[in-house]
């Protein structure tokens, strides 16, 4: 089935015509295409089957970006305000179906107890590199580390205002993009109400969380049950990650307790979503967009970021993506916070994101670590590559 869903989105890719030479709206689907699972895959090809024309085409890949990728990727205060329409057909009915469900928004007040599950689930230690929490019990000679209960769908994609009509229609948007790619998420019944679960989270060492958190790191189902590999990518901060197993393999299991284990489903769909943004090189092109309007407020100073991928981000609703072990930390970061100032472009009072726990130097590197497009796509096809930092 695979192979005939692929003719027939190349039948239709084939013939079209690219704007300029940087147009990547083509490889943009295509790639996509294959990272998604077989009944995402159809969805994909039907949506761009239904497609009249070019221009159609690249709104499609426009409502993809901005409705899922961006507010996915996009944590640390900022959340998607303009979400570009989908041209798929139904997609309005199917917005107003998830509206009528009347789904509420999550709040941090539950923080501290989805914590201690996870500190007690996970054995007070971090999933990924296994060291222990510095805060609760563990043995006199261990390593330990700052911990923190790491959103697999991220917690902003639950957080709205339920009495503001544009906030719940975006919620709404995301929702049906991600349930419409990724239908394994109807099929489990989940929506944003569950982000705040045990099968929804993982214990962390806080930098991991980061690196996580950004899809910089991702855990890929191995065939026995809950063991992962652990992929890294070539823009993956190294200094965290050298912690981890050598052979990258980790196993779940449920230490004390009956809470359960993060669900294979969810870290698939945060698998699927690490692996696109890399291979498509659209890592390197959000992370530039959000760093431009962090930075600006607005355009970048070029004028080379478009409005249109601008305004998919404000910082209106600061939001923290890290639920950390010491809920007086929220308080702390909130009086970090600058004056607002307002958007040039939309005209929105803005707030400049979160202060978090990331040093100066540390971020100036991160952001030299970045890849270029080309060299993202062309670094994260060969596996060789994949757990290699960048050259300096």
């Amino acid at each position: 089935m695979s192979s005939s869903l692929k003719t027939k989105l190349d039948r239709k890719l084939n013939s079209y015509a690219p704007l300029e030479p940087t147009d990547k709206t083509k490889d943009f689907l295509c790639d996509f295409f294959k990272i998604l699972p077989p009944d995402g895959k159809k969805n994909l090809t039907e949506d761009v089957s239904g497609c009249a024309n070019d221009e159609k085409l690249r709104q499609l890949v426009q409502s993809i970006r901005t409705g899922l990728l961006i507010p996915m990727k996009a944590q640390g205060g900022k959340t998607p305000t303009e979400i570009t329409p989908s041209p798929r057909s139904g997609v309005e009915d199917s917005i107003e179906n998830l509206k009528s469900l009347n789904i509420e928004p999550i709040s941090r007040s539950s923080q501290s107890q989805l914590r201690h599950h996870g500190l007690e689930r996970d054995g007070n230690k971090c999933l990924a590199t296994g060291k222990y929490s510095h805060r609760h019990a563990h043995p006199r000679n261990a390593i330990t580390t700052h911990l923190e209960a790491a959103h697999i769908i991220p917690f902003a994609l639950g957080s709205f205002q339920a009495n503001n009509s544009e906030t719940v229609d975006r919620h709404a948007k995301i929702w049906v993009n991600l349930r419409h790619y990724f239908p394994a998420l109807c099929n489990m019944s989940f929506t944003s109400e569950q982000i705040n679960s045990e099968k929804n989270i993982l214990m962390l060492d806080s930098q991991i969380h980061t690196e996580f958190g950004q899809f910089r790191l991702i855990f890929e189902a191995t065939g026995v049950t809950h063991q992962y590999r652990i992929k890294t990518f070539p823009d993956t901060v190294t200094g965290p990650i050298q912690n981890l197993p050598r052979n990258r393999l980790v196993k779940f299991r449920i230490h004390k307790g009956r809470w359960e284990l993060p669900d294979p489903k969810l870290l698939e769909i945060h698998a699927c979503i690490g692996n696109f943004l890399h291979l498509s090189g659209q890592a390197e092109i959000i992370d530039k967009l959000l760093n431009d309007f962090e930075d600006c407020g607005g355009l970048a100073p070029s004028g080379g970021t478009k409005i249109e991928d601008l305004l998919a981000v404000s910082s209106l609703s600061l939001l923290p993506s890290i639920a950390n072990e010491t809920p007086d930390s929220q308080n702390s970061t909130e009086q970090q916070r600058r004056p607002e100032k307002q958007d040039a472009v939309s005209g929105l009072s803005l707030l400049p994101p979160n202060v978090d726990e990331t040093s100066d130097s540390q971020k100036s590197t991160e952001k030299k670590q970045h890849p270029t497009e080309k060299e993202g796509r062309l670094r994260a096809k060969f596996p060789d590559t994949e757990n290699k930092p960048w050259a300096s």
